[in-house]
């Protein structure tokens, strides 16, 4: 279908010595409806999208079509507007038309509850944006303490599209105001990042220079200036603050607010400050694209569509994942559709076939749209792995046992996760559209339609095992049966990653390492099954080293989380083929007193927990004293060089070792003696 995009901007705005603002929405928390907000109709057709129709910034509202003749309204929380009689409301828009007659939309305002009245209506005959709306409302409404706002269609809803909205603000306008319109620095940081965001003016002045502020939870703020800027009224201005985001793995709350502008403070502080959550991951690998085409044999465009998209999959099947769920219209139906694929069909708000969702996100059916998707999401970064078996069913017995591994090198919570036992191929749900083969067939969903949810957390395996009886699905072929996983975020449906699973696959069980360098240098003493190391730097050394590992497995994994000061540990979470299978390498580094950096050599005491024989390297002319947990003397050396102690005489338990080097510089360690 051929878009036409106009935008138009209509303003008519009173200014006001004084001002507020009273609702500032931008779906940016991807939840419909909005905190507050309430659906009167039709709340099914009201759901987040991703992009920006609306010519605002993602995501943003959107209203899809569906058949019968409805009126569907999107209301706004009360709101007290007592002691006012004007105020004024901005909002993007964008109505996708398709035939005559359309429904016509609107807003209305209402108080106490009562009857709706429009104060902003029309009747399309065609595509109406996207553009940016402004007016004043003055009617008597206005001045209630509980006003309210809807946005409504009404008429044939088989007749649209879509209808996107965004950015709504209701308001005085003032003479100097400016408001933090997003803060577009990413959610994920893995490299130290830069404050990034756009600015708009909101009032009657023009802009000159304002002035940004920064701070991450209770830390430093940080202040930049941006001179020599001209924004009139509605305008933007994008924005790069000073100062670096880098810190330690872990999740963070940035705050972003504007400090002044043109050198006095803002008249209007309500829309000058966000929040938004920051995640640095502890590792990040390959995100893999997952495709999700509804479909049905008896939908010709679906025929149409398919001529270029079936053998795009087969070009690119070792790349992506994909699943695709059989409908029941617009014909008779196909034979394939299921209650299940009905169910993620209505959790995604699909309206017609074919659709087409590219990592959780509906797309129009092109093939250049797809093909940028591909690659833009392969280039992305995935905060999840996953790995998985099942058994297969080409003999007897209708049983299929599904064990998968998730790896999140983040706290992620609500996560959906969906697995999908699907046919490569079916011929027998043949129908009208011209189609003998159909591929990627959705056969069941494991446990059911509604998937898993859980929260993952950083570090932590996660592991679903489950056994489903396929017997009474639409399987023509026993053996030509695989399995999908995806791993989505609830609320915005970003798919966080995906993958097919493996036939009847072992997977490989060691977590070791061969080595572990540290700037560079092998540890010494490291051995695979010693998992404790300490190494003494000098007192003066403000850096921490640099530590790198070795996987035994080279299918495996190892994640180096650096110490966060001196002194301090650094660790190496090592993780098998498996992803479920862990062993933790900790390298303490303590700081000793006396050294010269110049003669310093790195003090390294292992293994730790011991047996009984104790590894000391880089101490050489030492005093190495012993003491028990009371305190008394058990052990001593004398002119000590970097060699061995033996303690296994010893009870087991907690001792401390004393070292002295060149009479002038003393290290103390604890070491545990296991038996």
């Amino acid at each position: 279908m051929r878009k036409l995009y106009l935008l138009i901007c209509f303003v008519g705005l009173t200014a006001f010595t004084f001002g507020q603002t009273y609702l500032l929405e931008d779906f940016s928390d991807s939840e419909m409806p909005p905190s507050g907000w309430t659906i009167d109709n039709l709340a099914s057709q009201w759901s987040i999208n991703s992009g920006n129709s609306a010519g605002g910034i993602a995501p943003e509202a959107m209203f899809t079509y569906t058949s019968g003749v409805y009126t569907s309204r999107l209301i706004s929380p009360e709101i007290d507007l007592s002691g006012m009689d004007l105020v004024s409301l901005n909002f993007r828009h964008f109505y996708d038309y398709y035939s005559n007659p359309a429904p016509i939309f609107g807003v209305a305002t209402r108080s106490g509850g009562g009857q709706w009245n429009s104060i902003w209506e029309v009747t399309p005959t065609g595509n109406v944006g996207p553009e940016s709306i402004s007016f004043d409302i003055n009617n008597d409404d206005v001045g209630a303490t509980d006003f309210q706002i809807c946005f409504y269609l009404d008429g044939n809803m088989y007749n649209l599209d879509y209808w996107y909205i965004d950015d709504i603000w209701l308001y005085n306008q003032l003479n100097l105001d400016a408001g933090l319109q997003i803060i577009t620095t990413p959610n994920f940081i893995l490299e130290p990042t830069q404050i990034t965001g756009t600015l708009q003016n909101f009032g009657e002045t023009e802009i000159t220079s304002i002035e940004v502020s920064w701070q991450v939870d209770e830390g430093d703020i940080t202040t930049t200036t941006f001179d020599g800027i001209s924004l009139e009224f509605l305008d933007t201005y994008d924005f790069t603050c000073d100062g670096i985001l880098e810190f330690p793995i872990g999740a963070y709350n940035l705050s972003v607010w504007i400090e002044s502008v043109n050198g006095t403070s803002d008249e209007d502080p309500g829309n000058d400050m966000k929040n938004k959550a920051l995640t640095v991951p502890s590792y990040s690998s390959s995100h893999r694209p997952c495709l999700e085409e509804f479909t049905s044999s008896t939908c010709a465009p679906c025929a149409s569509f398919n001529t270029s998209f079936v053998p795009w999959c087969q070009t690119h099947e070792d790349e992506i994942t994909l699943v695709k769920y059989q409908m029941n219209w617009p014909g008779v139906g196909d034979p394939y559709y299921t209650e299940e694929g009905g169910v993620r069909r209505n959790w995604y708000g699909v309206s017609w076939v074919p659709w087409t969702n590219l990592d959780g996100a509906y797309t129009d059916n092109n093939m250049g749209t797809i093909q940028t998707w591909f690659d833009e999401s392969l280039a992305k970064d995935a905060y999840v792995n996953l790995i998985g078996t099942n058994t297969s069913v080409s003999g007897e017995g209708t049983v299929m046992d599904i064990d998968v591994t998730l790896l999140s090198f983040a706290n992620l919570e609500d996560v959906l996760i969906q697995i999908v036992v699907f046919e490569y191929i079916t011929t027998q749900n043949v129908m009208t559209n011209g189609e003998t083969s159909f591929e990627h067939v959705m056969m069941k969903m494991v446990p059911n339609a509604y998937g898993t949810i859980t929260n993952l957390e950083d570090r932590v395996p996660y592991t679903i095992s489950e056994s489903v009886d396929l017997a009474g699905t639409n399987v023509e072929e026993w053996d030509d049966l695989g399995v999908a996983v995806i791993v989505q975020d609830q609320s915005s449906k970003y798919i966080w990653q995906s993958g097919y699973m493996v036939v009847d696959a072992t997977f490989a069980n060691d977590a070791s390492l061969t080595a572990i360098t540290v700037d560079g240098e092998p540890l010494d003493g490291f051995s695979p099954d010693v998992f404790d190391y300490t190494i003494t730097l000098p007192s003066t050394a403000v850096e921490v080293p640099m530590v790198e590992a070795t996987v035994t497995d080279p299918n495996g994994l190892a994640i180096v989380v650096p110490a966060i000061e001196l002194p301090g540990a650094t660790t190496v979470d090592v993780f098998a083929e498996d992803l479920a299978t862990k062993n933790t390498y900790t390298i303490n580094f303590d700081l000793g007193t006396g050294f010269e950096n110049e003669t310093f050599t790195a003090m390294n005491v292992y293994p730790n927990p011991s047996s009984g024989v104790v590894y000391i390297s880089g101490a050489d002319n030492a005093q190495v004293t012993v003491f028990n947990t009371s305190g008394a003397v058990v052990a001593e050396y004398q002119n000590f060089n970097s060699g061995k102690i033996d303690l296994s005489n010893m009870n087991e338990g907690i001792y401390f070792l004393n070292i002295v080097i060149d009479n002038k510089t003393t290290i103390n360690k604890k070491i545990s003696v296991l038996k």
